[in-house]
């Protein structure tokens, strides 16, 4: 598997520290999936001449 960093503000750091039940890498995988799906969809309806 490959590794992918981020960088965020330390005032963001603090505010996600604050919610230790939440996986945010497995979130952040979960929502690239997402967004993948929705620009593959656009892609799609754009060669179709439907946007």
């Amino acid at each position: 598997m490959a590794t992918f960093t981020v960088s965020v503000s330390e005032e963001l750091k603090n505010r996600l520290d604050q919610n230790p039940q939440i996986n945010w890498a497995e979130y952040l995988k979960q929502r690239f999936e997402v967004r993948i799906k929705e620009l593959k969809k656009f892609e799609t309806l754009k060669n179709m001449g439907k946007i």
